[in-house]
């Protein structure tokens, strides 16, 4: 009995520590909705941070601080594509672009509720926060959406020609996301600075198309720089391990 019930016992850890091993590991959906997560909290997040402008102590680099993060936006994207597909995608940005307006726009309504005259410099500099008027925030979706929404169909158009021709491998794919990165942000870039500041007498800030040009461009190049140093250290390793997981889903 003593024997047995040792046994039992044994049997009985040896099953808890299996489950226990099993329980941890984290499936395709675990890593698609933890993906999804990251991207809509960076895509709202970025929206705040562009409040603050950045010129790096040179006058001759205009940008604002969003873009700190936004390439995380789409080296995600690229990541839900090559794993995945186009159409989850663009789904996610189609759904990170609502959320990001709705948040802003409630941001913004916040402002315009009155505040005890204790807490009135706190309620001014929120103000400056979310001082970002429809102009703003509708040029700042619009542009999100269509740059993300170009970088997936570039991405996906090229992978799927080269898996055509049974030529894909990881330097094709830091090629692909390396080009529709960089033509996706400038599309984003661009549009919202244009959209946003363009000198045509609608905003009281508005810029001259020089200094547009100008930060659109450093703005593209930055950030693919940034993106293009974690492609071969957190994309293609990440793609790699998830696609595993998922075959082996597929399989059982």
């Amino acid at each position: 009995m003593a024997c047995a019930l040792d046994k039992g016992e044994c049997m009985s850890e040896a099953g808890r520590r299996q489950i226990l091993k099993h329980s941890f590991k984290l499936s395709s959906r675990d890593y698609l909705m933890g993906l999804s997560a990251l991207y809509t909290a960076v895509a709202v997040s970025m929206n705040i941070f562009c409040m603050k402008s950045l010129s790096f102590g040179t006058p001759y680099i205009l940008c604002d601080a969003g873009l700190i993060i936004s390439w995380i936006v789409f080296l995600v994207s690229n990541i839900i594509v090559e794993v995945w597909d186009k159409r989850t995608s663009v789904v996610l940005i189609s759904f990170a672009a609502v959320v990001s307006f709705v948040i802003m726009a409630i941001g913004r309504l916040i402002v315009f509720i009155p505040t005890l005259p204790e807490y009135g410099e706190q309620a001014r500099a929120y103000a400056l926060i979310f001082s970002n008027g429809p102009r703003t925030i509708i040029a700042s979706v619009a542009a999100f959406w269509t740059g993300n929404y170009i970088n997936v169909n570039i991405i996906s158009k090229i992978k799927d020609a080269l898996e055509r021709k049974a030529k894909d491998n990881r330097f094709y794919f830091f090629l692909r996301a390396a080009i529709s990165t960089l033509i996706g942000q400038w599309v984003d870039n661009l549009m919202f600075m244009a959209l946003a500041f363009a000198p045509i007498g609608l905003s009281l800030y508005e810029m001259a198309w020089k200094d547009i040009m100008s930060a659109a461009l450093y703005g593209t190049f930055i950030e693919l720089f940034v993106e293009s140093c974690f492609v071969p250290f957190i994309t293609i390793p990440l793609v790699s391990h998830i696609k595993k997981i998922k075959n082996a889903e597929e399989a059982a």
